[in-house]
């Protein structure tokens, strides 16, 4: 395993890869000491991250491994065909995955997610409301009006 901290305005970020592709993002109000470790995922991952933060990337090519059971794995599936600067309900990605009435379902599976940013969850909003989101509001709102942004 590898691992590398990402720092931008909204924070610190922790990236974990195997040699093949990104496992983990965690997201941290401080810095965490230790060593960035080099290897060719995580210096793509953060070569994206420059990219994206300064406006200048919409889609991700770093490898993704993606995580958990085959509903959740649906749902990333249906995050990552969501537009930059775009935003689906709950209900809307249920609708997608062909499973309507699953829109609790769909905010659990959008709280396991382990790849935050590369699968955009943050681009998930409830009916009435921006909704939850496990690395903290104020960071989804900074990547919802990062993206709102003239691209």
């Amino acid at each position: 395993m590898y691992q590398s901290i990402y720092s931008c305005d909204i924070g610190y970020i922790v990236l974990t890869s195997d040699s093949k592709k990104l496992i983990d993002l965690q997201f941290s109000n401080q810095k965490i000491n230790f060593k960035n470790q080099n290897c060719p995922i995580l210096n793509l991952a953060k070569k994206e991250l420059d990219l994206y933060f300064a406006k200048k990337l919409f889609v991700f090519k770093t490898p993704l491994f993606i995580q958990g059971s085959e509903f959740e794995r649906k749902v990333y599936k249906a995050l990552l065909s969501i537009p930059y600067g775009q935003t689906k309900t709950y209900q809307e990605i249920a609708m997608m995955i062909k499973n309507p009435k699953s829109y609790r379902a769909v905010g659990n599976a959008n709280a396991k997610n382990k790849l935050a940013i590369f699968i955009p969850c943050h681009r998930i909003v409830a009916k009435n409301h921006i909704g939850g989101y496990s690395g903290g509001i104020f960071i989804k709102q900074a990547l919802l009006n990062l993206e709102s942004f003239n691209k």
